[in-house]
């Protein structure tokens, strides 16, 4: 099978309208835990694995790659592409 038709159907399966897990996330927060993850969503200081590793701490089960396109606004779902 030439890459061609293998990315083709990769595209096909994959899931569409995911919401994002920042969005989702943040549906489970409070006002002010909101505003701290916004703060530090957008400084690019923190890195993303730390600012996973702290989520994940919390119980909030978001990928280091997840928080990049979501910083980048390469997501689809949430309003900030």
């Amino acid at each position: 099978m030439a890459l061609a038709d293998t990315l083709k159907e990769a595209v096909k399966a994959a899931p569409k309208n995911v919401i994002c897990s920042v969005t989702k996330a943040k549906e489970k927060m409070s006002k002010e835990d909101i505003a701290t993850l916004d703060v530090a969503l957008y400084d690019r200081n923190i890195k993303a694995s730390v600012l996973g590793r702290a989520l994940r701490k919390e119980g909030i089960d978001v990928t280091e790659g997840t928080i990049t396109r979501h910083r980048n606004g390469w997501c689809k779902t949430c309003g900030t592409e």
